[in-house]
């Protein structure tokens, strides 16, 4: 067993690293500060194929896998972690359509996302909205769903909707206001992810077109498909949030490793003093760690091996540790960690709201482990 990564994945590590530092990291600050989407920064994300990453060509994708999808959110964040939750938003939305839609929806909607022509997100009904049918796959919706990353933002709300009777249905909602009869709340204010607009979307007697879930022919009865359908859906989502805290923890090691050899005190860089260095050194191996745990998940993904409870260990050591990590950068920093010209405040930031939009992860980590 060898613990490296193929060559194709380094590359694309190099390529979206170079991309990162020169084009996300510049105007991180001003999209956090004045809460926006830059829309020309995912057009230029579009242009390099990170718009579709585990997306099949034949649909306008990358033909990659999830383990390159984890890899790019984490480099993303490590310089903007809102510029990474603005690729994974759109990315679930393309994912979920590619993977359950039914064939007329993902020939009609699906290419323009993975391409970046359109910007999607991923709006899961958590309870059941009030439907009435109007035609074989047409229907008026009513009701709310609450905290919709890029409301107001996307241009498709790709929804997936739980009938009364447990059953799982997908459509597509454009978002031109007044459109569908789908009106936005207020843009929550949030700590951190600035940059990543949130709010409820209300239906008004919209309408909009439904398809039952793509079902897999393994003898499960429907309900139980629809199950394991959203497990699916949970294990890309989690796998995404542990990328982007292993990125947001990884720059904030980096910003902390930087200053520490930078600022002397008492005659040498404070980097040397003991208190300091274990500090570094905790705070990489932990990096290290949740790296790993990420990959290993995202690993099981792409070999279609059971990996909701991997996903799920990742996403709690990763998140956790990435709120940590950036305590210990802002203390590092001293004084100047609290102030906004230094971007470890923005990190934990960042951090600390993954950690408060997480839901969780304990039930599925007890039950993979029961099921050992």
């Amino acid at each position: 067993m060898r613990f490296q990564l193929d060559e194709e994945y380094e590359l694309t590590r190099s390529a979206v690293r170079d991309f990162a530092d020169a084009e996300v990291a510049r105007g991180a600050a001003d999209r956090d500060e004045f809460e926006r989407v830059d829309r020309d920064l995912f057009k230029s994300m579009a242009e390099m194929g990170l718009t579709g990453i585990p997306i099949a060509e034949r649909w306008g994708g990358a033909g990659s896998d999830a383990l390159a999808y984890a890899i790019v959110l984490e480099e993303l964040a490590r310089v903007c972690a809102s510029t990474a939750a603005v690729l994974h938003a759109h990315t679930m939305a393309s994912w979920v359509v590619s993977q359950y839609g039914q064939h007329e929806l993902r020939e009609e909607k699906l290419t323009p996302l993975t391409t970046g022509a359109r910007m999607g997100t991923l709006a899961v009904c958590d309870q059941p909205l009030r439907l009435k049918r109007l035609a074989q796959s047409s229907y008026q919706l009513n009701g709310c769903i609450s905290s919709v990353d890029l409301a107001g933002t996307a241009d498709d709300y790709i929804l997936l909707v739980k009938h009364r009777n447990g059953r799982l249905s997908l459509g597509v909602a454009p978002a031109h206001a007044g459109s569908s009869g789908i009106s936005m709340g207020p843009t929550a204010n949030k700590l951190g992810l600035r940059g990543v607009p949130s709010a409820n979307l209300q239906f008004n007697s919209g309408i909009c077109s439904l398809f039952n879930v793509v079902k897999e022919s393994n003898g499960q009865s429907e309900l139980a498909a629809d199950s394991h359908i959203i497990n699916a859906i949970n294990e890309m989502r989690e796998i995404g949030l542990a990328a982007q805290a292993t990125g947001i923890a990884q720059g904030a090691l980096e910003a902390a490793l930087a200053y520490a050899k930078e600022r002397t005190q008492f005659g040498k860089p404070i980097g040397l003093q003991q208190g300091i260095a274990f500090k570094l050194a905790d705070m990489a191996a932990n990096v290290e760690a949740s790296r790993w745990l990420v990959y290993e998940a995202a690993w099981l993904r792409d070999r279609g091996k059971e990996g909701s409870g991997k996903a799920a260990m990742a996403k709690l050591f990763a998140i956790k540790h990435a709120a940590a990590i950036a305590v210990e950068a802002v203390q590092i920093f001293g004084g100047y960690g609290y102030m906004r010209e230094y971007r470890v405040e923005r990190y934990l930031r960042d951090a600390k709201s993954l950690e408060a939009g997480g839901e969780n992860s304990y039930s599925a980590i007890l039950a993979s482990l029961e099921a050992e």
